[in-house]
């Protein structure tokens, strides 16, 4: 962990350090794990299902950040978390900037009228074939710091 930069970003009021309990942290996971469970849906749309693995990426990052004692609490809040997320942990790091690119498609999916079809579709593969080793990289990153959870963390396929 950068703990100066960790710390650059509670000074700049980006994360806030808080206390969250082991159940907190468990709920945080398992919303995340229902999201990406829920984007495997048969019959769901690329963007449907795009949605629901960007959901995903961010709850899991937020119960990363949670079992760290960390809160994001600015604006620009995703981009914030997946930036704290690279920080965090070396192994961290990549997810995260995964993440910060699903974020943009997110953004294209909701307010751009110049994302077609193929390319959603190409996105959510590329999406699809990283979520699985990113999600066991965040859950092994909680458990480093709350290891008596691990029973309450579904793993993610």
């Amino acid at each position: 962990m950068s703990e100066a930069e960790i710390q650059q970003l509670v000074d700049d009021r980006s994360l806030a350090r808080e206390t969250f309990t082991d159940e907190q942290v468990a709920f945080m996971w398992g919303k995340g794990a229902a999201s990406y469970a829920d984007a495997l849906v048969p019959g769901l749309s690329s963007d449907g299902a795009f949605q629901h693995l960007y959901t995903a990426a961010l709850q899991a990052t937020i119960a990363t950040l949670a079992a760290h004692g960390l809160r994001v609490k600015s604006t620009a809040n995703h981009y914030k978390a997946f930036y704290a997320l690279q920080k965090l942990d070396g192994a961290l790091a990549p997810h995260g900037r995964v993440f910060d690119e699903m974020r943009g498609t997110r953004n294209d999916s909701i307010y751009g009228v110049n994302l077609d079809e193929t390319d959603l579709a190409e996105r959510l593969a590329e999406a699809l074939a990283h979520l699985p080793e990113a999600m066991t990289t965040l859950r092994t990153a909680i458990l480093a710091a709350r290891p008596g959870i691990a029973a309450r963390l579904p793993r993610v396929p």
